[in-house]
């Protein structure tokens, strides 16, 4: 079993172990009430350099998750027409923009740098024993703007010994439907970011604030916590592109990726 299988149900048992509580904010489609089981203060650690950290319980949009993060980070956008995948049909307007938000904060200047982005990037390659090497979503001023507050909203960078190490930070965290998806969109962010300034990769944390299931979800948890999962597969990038902004999907592949079926399809809770 992968060690992103371990911690996945590690979390999960632990998930479920707590009593149901109403969440206010989100409503199914049927009208009904939304329950949740949640955890606070999640702390995960995944070394890239051992492992590339996807879930083999059930198969991961690989490609469609990677698609996400250029979207973000690389075309730095927030129109869904630019993006390849409906995950953000609803919360978009009639023009297809999300608002303030993600995309719309990362692009902004920074410090004499073009956008957030490319403020990290020259940061590590000019000064990597900073600890102000960070990315950050939040603005206050733009929160009535913003069709969703963004859930993972910060990352921060440190460079020792020749490694990258990045902190991804996140206020909440739909643990079935993106809890892994996140994890693997931040591990390729990392990574592409580590290749533009020559660097391997280290550790990736993962700090979550509120981490939850819903009631309609039940099913599909103790389904997957009752998986055995395999072995990991092996991260496969491009050698040829070094550029952040050069990358595209098709540069990264997963060898020997063995998973089980995918479980029940999930409703989302808006």
């Amino acid at each position: 079993m992968s060690y992103a299988d371990k911690v996945f149900k590690q979390n999960l048992k632990e998930i479920l172990e707590q009593e149901w509580e109403v969440d206010n904010r989100a409503r199914w489609a049927d009208g009904s009430p939304v329950m949740t089981k949640r955890i606070l203060q999640v702390v995960n650690k995944y070394d890239l350099s051992k492992e590339f950290p996807i879930l083999t319980l059930r198969p991961i949009n690989f490609k469609a998750a990677i698609d996400e993060i250029l979207w973000i980070y690389q075309r730095q956008s927030n129109n869904i027409k630019d993006l390849n995948s409906k995950i953000w049909n609803s919360w978009a307007d009639e023009q297809g923009f999300i608002g303030k938000a993600y995309a719309y904060q990362i692009r902004k200047p920074m410090l004499g740098y073009p956008s957030q982005v490319h403020y990290v990037l020259e940061t590590i390659k000019t000064n990597p024993t900073s600890r102000r090497i960070m990315m950050n979503m939040f603005d206050v001023k733009d929160m009535p703007e913003k069709n969703l507050i963004e859930c993972a909203y910060a990352t921060h960078f440190s460079v020792k010994n020749g490694k990258l190490h990045m902190t991804l930070i996140q206020r909440s965290n739909d643990f079935l439907v993106a809890n892994n998806w996140n994890l693997v969109q931040y591990a390729i962010l990392m990574h592409m970011i580590a290749i533009h300034c020559n660097l391997e990769v280290g550790i990736l944390t993962h700090f979550i604030q509120d981490c939850h299931i819903y009631n309609k979800h039940q099913k599909q948890a103790y389904e997957l916590l009752s998986r055995e999962g395999y072995e990991a597969p092996k991260l496969v990038i491009n050698p040829d592109k070094k550029n952040f902004f050069d990358f595209t999907v098709d540069d990264f592949e997963l060898i020997n990726y063995k998973h089980h079926p995918q479980v029940e399809r999930f409703e989302v809770a808006v």
